[in-house]
């Protein structure tokens, strides 16, 4: 049995956040569970695929430790499972009858139905020979399923593909999916997936097109506006990818990953006030996030927060001792507070892990200096003129070069 209202969606942040329609939308998607008491709903570590909101009853939410809960009327779970294809983090058991109103993962991630219809015809990809010969067996699979039933259909499209891209033949996935946009051309699902097989092979201009032919029939996608921007800053097309993933997050405000990117965004325009925020956010939602932490730390060091830094890459080192962001971090910090041997081992431990940094390069220069080791000094500095670094470092470490040399 469907719903037809979102009257739940305003208890749960990213889904009220949705665009009216996109809403509605998923609301006719819901179906009602029944559980008896007692009955496991899911298990903790069990791939679920779905959102849960429960509309009466109890359920007893634990995971595993000394957490647990007891969800009522109006509340809800799953929303990592439902964005992210995320195992449960919990157990949950129903300790009375209980209604639950399931949201599946598969409908989440379908395009609204309700779009303008556009003209197209039907027709079959121009393949060559050997790729036709290859597909022959599949094409027919396909009519069969196409005959059979959607549900059929749907599954092949999810799977096929995947199969081809383990055999290591994305051509043929490529393939795949332009025969089955043929028969779903209004499918902006299957626009998308095109678009993820032809950045494997390295035709992003095609993918772009076809990640713009999805959006044109379904703008309230958030992974395809992410995949988009992602592709975009790729291509140093900076302030396009950054509206992409501003509008991914309007549709999906709670997504991590979206977040990172667009902090990666406004980083490569040198926007830093707004790069730092961008990497907040998604701390906020994921604290163990050890490069966005680092390079985070790197931003508030910028804006004169020296203690909050170190402590940051001090953090970062508990979970991973060989971290080089956060070891030359900690090595700029030292340098700035007058101990350029602490810093010393701080940058030798760093560029033992990543000896290509021209930036690590220059701040060693650096320390060497302070420590009246200038023929060393020197050394780190004429290295990063070989290396392939940005023009103002250059120009910053041959200016450096002949402050030693002199």
């Amino acid at each position: 049995m469907t719903i037809k209202n979102t009257d739940l969606f305003n208890q749960n942040n990213f889904l009220a956040g949705l665009p009216l329609r996109r809403q509605s939308f998923l609301a006719s998607k819901m179906v009602r569970v029944e559980f008896t008491p007692g009955a496991h709903i899911i298990q903790q570590g069990q791939p679920g695929h779905f959102l849960g909101f429960i509309e009466r009853g109890q359920v007893l939410q634990e995971n595993g430790k000394t957490r647990s809960r007891v969800l009522r009327p109006g509340d809800h779970f799953g929303s990592e499972m439902l964005r992210f294809g995320k195992d449960s983090s919990y157990t949950l058991t129903a300790q009375t009858r209980t209604t639950l109103l399931i949201l599946n993962r598969t409908d989440w991630l379908t395009p609204s139905s309700s779009l303008k219809s556009r003209a197209s015809t039907f027709r079959l990809p121009e393949l060559s020979r050997s790729v036709m010969i290859s597909l022959l067996a599949v094409i027919i699979t396909a009519m069969v399923i196409m005959i059979l039933g959607p549900n059929l259909l749907d599954h092949a499209n999810n799977t096929l593909p995947e199969q081809f891209l383990d055999r290591g033949r994305p051509d043929l996935a490529e393939s795949y999916l332009q025969f089955a946009i043929g028969l779903e051309p209004e499918s902006a699902r299957l626009y998308g997936d095109l678009a993820d097989i032809l950045i494997s092979q390295s035709k992003n201009q095609e993918a772009i097109e076809a990640y713009q032919e999805a959006l044109k029939l379904d703008e309230y996608l958030p992974w395809i506006h992410n995949n988009l921007g992602v592709l975009l800053l790729e291509q140093d097309f900076y302030a396009l990818a950054a509206e992409h993933f501003q509008l991914a997050l309007e549709l999906d405000p709670e997504n991590t990953a979206v977040y990172q990117n667009l902090g990666n965004a406004y980083y490569a325009q040198d926007q830093w006030q707004a790069t730092a925020n961008a990497y907040q956010k998604a701390l906020e939602l994921d604290f163990t996030l050890l490069n966005t932490k680092a390079a985070w730390a790197g931003l508030i060091l910028y804006e004169h927060r020296m203690v909050e830094a170190r402590l940051v890459w001090e953090d970062v080192l508990i979970t991973d001792p060989r971290h080089p962001l956060a070891l030359q971090g900690l090595g700029v910090v030292s340098l700035l507070e007058g101990d350029p041997a602490l810093a010393m081992m701080y940058f030798d431990a760093a560029n033992y892990l990543d000896p290509d940094d021209p930036t690590l390069h220059l701040y060693t220069g650096m320390a060497l200096k302070e420590l009246d080791r200038p023929q060393e000094a020197a050394e780190e500095f004429q290295l990063i003129l070989t290396l392939d670094a940005e023009p103002e470092l250059e120009e910053l470490a041959a200016v450096l070069l002949e402050v030693v040399l002199e």
